[in-house]
């Protein structure tokens, strides 16, 4: 497992186009203030128009999802987010490539998913995150499989997570590549 603020300006990022940059906090006697996104940055050259809250108790599994068409920024401003990835896209040379990545409010980090790499978010405690999409949410873009596929190769370390109903429900991986056009 890694922490995303080691792969910051890393060249061998374990997943072609993955984007981390850790987040300077700035304290006082009054608190704290963290920048989490400047369009100068250039994050996987994404620049979201829809930012969200989530959330979440703690061994809460959201996902496993795939997007056709954008790209999620993220980070985590509560807790600690263990963040599930799978390089799905046939072209990539990173293709099959999997990894678990921690985001904590700890050590803050922007992290940014390219299109076609399937991920999920699993909250070992309770937590809220930041998200922005580079295209306003449809539902049109969302496809999602088992969260413990085997072929997804992500090593959850939990066995029970909490799970919406929509996960809970969710067809095998080869299902969700297909469904969303890409093939394995």
């Amino acid at each position: 497992m890694l922490n995303a603020q080691e792969l910051e300006g890393d060249s061998t990022v374990p997943i072609a186009g993955l984007g981390c940059r850790a987040l300077t906090r700035h304290r006082d006697s009054r608190g704290d203030l963290t920048e989490v996104y400047r369009n100068e940055w250039k994050l996987a050259d994404t620049h979201p128009v829809q930012w969200n809250i989530v959330h979440s108790v703690a061994n809460t599994l959201r996902g496993v999802h795939l997007h056709g068409r954008h790209r999620d920024s993220l980070t985590v401003v509560d807790g600690e987010m263990l963040l599930g990835l799978q390089d799905l896209r046939p072209e990539s040379e990173t293709s099959g490539t999997a990894l678990l990545l921690t985001i904590s409010a700890a050590r803050p980090a922007m992290v940014t998913i390219p299109v076609g790499v399937a991920h999920g978010f699993y909250f070992p405690e309770p937590a809220m995150h930041l998200y922005g999409v580079d295209i306003a949410f449809d539902g049109s873009d969302e496809f999602g499989c088992r969260w413990n596929d085997e072929g997804l190769a992500i090593e959850w370390p939990c066995s029970d997570p909490i799970l919406s109903g929509r996960d809970q429900t969710a067809g095998t991986l080869t299902e969700m590549v297909h469904a969303a056009g890409f093939s394995e």
